[in-house]
């Protein structure tokens, strides 16, 4: 009996190579999870990784200086290996993707010449606030006051169903961090019915 499976039922599995090469990606990922398991730090998982259809590059003066900001207040966590550094330091602009959940921001230099973006510094003013949903707001509050945040609207419960703090980068942009009643609920914590 010959049919199309022939070639197919002669292969040697030691033999059988892929038609196309590793996807660098799940390469990476699987690279950055074994090294993390060596040197115990966190792996981004790949929800957090993955860039959504639309996300806003925000504009600082100085863009390293908000990296390790948002990193240490507001918990963000940086994708490393998508940074973009076209020179080789501090003095030298840079791009950075930072995640928290499934979303994404973009940081950069401002750049009135070339993208026309300003930093709020800048303009003197905020044009644009950052909605974000975090797990566990109550803690996430907690560690933004810890870590000297400025705290533009004090934690409280709104009537449409979460609850929710609003603050202020070092350069002005205005973020609004807040977690449903019903996750709230979700996780052992204690809301209001909406």
């Amino acid at each position: 009996m010959n049919d199309d499976f022939d070639p197919l039922r002669e292969l040697r599995p030691d033999r059988v190579r892929p038609d196309d090469p590793g996807d660098p990606t799940v390469l990476s990922r699987e690279k950055e999870k074994f090294m993390s398991s060596i040197d115990q730090t966190r792996t981004v998982p790949a929800v957090e990784r993955s860039v959504p259809d639309v996300y806003p590059r925000l504009a600082y003066r100085d863009e390293w200086a908000a990296l390790e900001y948002l990193v240490r207040v507001f918990q963000f966590v940086e994708n490393r290996e998508a940074r973009m550094e076209p020179g080789d330091g501090e003095h030298e602009s840079m791009l950075a993707w930072l995640h928290i959940g499934s979303g994404v921001v973009m940081i950069g230099r401002a750049n009135a010449e070339v993208h026309m973006i300003h930093s709020p510094l800048e303009s003197g003013l905020t044009t644009v606030q950052m909605m974000v949903n975090v797990h566990d707001v109550e803690a996430h509050y907690a560690h933004a006051v810890a870590e000297g945040a400025t705290i533009t609207m004090e934690l409280q419960d709104a009537f449409y169903g979460e609850r929710r703090y609003e603050a202020t980068d070092l350069e002005g942009h205005r973020w609004h961090f807040a977690e449903s009643f019903d996750a709230i609920r979700a996780r052992g914590g204690d809301a209001p019915e909406a």
